[in-house]
């Protein structure tokens, strides 16, 4: 039942943005919350996730996701996965280590939704440039 969502976290780590276009739905929608300005905070549809999803390879490294858990919800295809990135900001060659806590919809083993929650304090630091 988790497959979708063990899919999307292999495929972030190999940073592999062409995957992503099978296992996102036509309607997915891609939720941003924390995400500092100028990422947008909601993107719908497959082909804006994926010009938003495009420009990661040019900012990290693959992200390294660890201490992947997921679970499903009580509403079928709803899941909730904690994991943690250890990768590098390209922009300033500064480690990036972040716990992300993410909602995810499937439906016929698509992503409809993906709502990724992270401390935008340290993204935000891993982007800041040494002085």
């Amino acid at each position: 039942m988790t497959d979708a969502v063990e899919r999307y976290i292999e495929i972030m780590n190999r940073l592999d943005i062409d995957a992503l276009g099978d296992l996102f739905a036509d309607d997915v929608v891609i939720r941003l919350p924390f995400a500092p300005d100028p990422v947008p905070k909601r993107t719908e549809g497959r082909a804006a996730a994926l010009a938003l999803y495009a420009g990661f390879p040019d900012l990290i490294t693959p992200p390294g996701f660890t201490d992947v858990v997921i679970e499903p919800l009580a509403d079928a295809g709803e899941f909730v996965a904690e994991y943690r990135s250890d990768c590098t900001m390209l922009p300033t060659g500064k480690p990036y280590r972040n716990t992300y806590i993410s909602r995810f919809s499937a439906r016929d083993g698509k992503l409809t939704q993906v709502a990724e929650f992270f401390d935008p304090l340290v993204f935000q630091s891993a982007l800041t440039p040494p002085s």
